[in-house]
């Protein structure tokens, strides 16, 4: 039987469940995933009662992530499972779950943070997260 050994370097990491300012129910964040090729950011969406039916997703194209608070950002360039606005995703209840994926050009893996922005200065139905920690130790896992 062959030993099965780990790769010496990893080519990402995983951070689950990572802090953030934003609070909403409705709107979750399950999970980044940096790698060389692409920063990925999963979420969990449930229907909100608010509106008759569940209301209704959708992603603007110019959402970005700005690293470390900075000046750089890294424009969206791929949203999995949610479409681009302004065509809508229209659910048909309020217990209705929509999970989906946006898709950012890889950043420096030495990151501690960044804020993803749906909407500049926008409200709060806008997907707006700040201040999403990387550098949290016990909620990453590496990928090889």
């Amino acid at each position: 039987m062959k030993n099965k050994h780990k790769p010496t370097s990893a080519k990402g990491f995983i951070i689950s469940d990572p802090l953030h300012t934003r609070k909403d129910s409705n709107l979750q964040l399950l999970r980044i995933t940096i790698t060389e090729l692409e920063t990925k950011v999963d979420f969990g969406y449930q229907a909100t009662d608010e509106f008759y039916g569940g209301g209704w997703i959708k992603i603007t194209p110019k959402t970005f992530i700005r690293p470390n608070g900075g000046k750089l950002n890294l424009i969206l360039t791929n949203a999995t499972n949610i479409p681009y606005g302004p065509e809508k995703l229209h659910f048909n209840s309020t217990i209705e779950w929509r999970y989906f994926s946006l898709i950012f050009p890889p950043i420096n893996p030495e990151t501690k943070f960044f804020d993803l922005i749906e909407k500049e200065n926008g409200t709060d139905n806008d997907f707006n997260f700040y201040g999403i920690r990387l550098d949290d130790e016990k909620k990453k896992s590496l990928v090889y």
